[in-house]
C-alpha cells in the first residue's frame, strides 16, 4: 500500500474525530457518538494490521543479508503482531 493510501485512510479518521467533537458539542445522544468511536477505532485497527502486513511481507519478500540481522528484524515485527491483540 502506498503512503497516499495511508495518508488518505488517517484523514478520513480524523474528519471522523471531527465529527465526534461536533456531536459532543451538539450533546448528542451517547449511543450514537459511541457507534462513531466505534467507527473511528476499527478504522485506526485497520491501518495497522496494513502497516504490519507490509512490515512482515517485507520481512519475508527482501530478507538482509546478515542473518541475525534478518533475524531480529523478524522479531521486532512480529511484536508489533502480537502487542496489537
Amino acid at each position: 500500500m502506498t503512503k497516499s493510501k495511508y495518508i488518505t485512510r488517517l484523514k478520513r479518521s480524523e474528519g471522523q474525530l471531527r465529527g465526534i467533537q461536533k456531536m459532543m458539542e451538539e450533546e448528542r445522544d451517547c449511543v450514537d457518538i459511541i457507534t462513531q468511536l466505534t467507527a473511528v477505532r476499527s478504522s485506526v485497527d485497520r491501518i495497522i494490521e496494513l502497516m504490519i502486513t507490509e512490515n512482515l511481507t517485507a520481512c519475508i519478500n527482501e530478507p538482509l543479508g546478515d542473518p541475525q540481522a534478518q533475524k531480529e528484524r523478524l522479531e521486532k515485527a512480529v511484536k508489533y503482531l502480537i502487542k496489537r491483540k
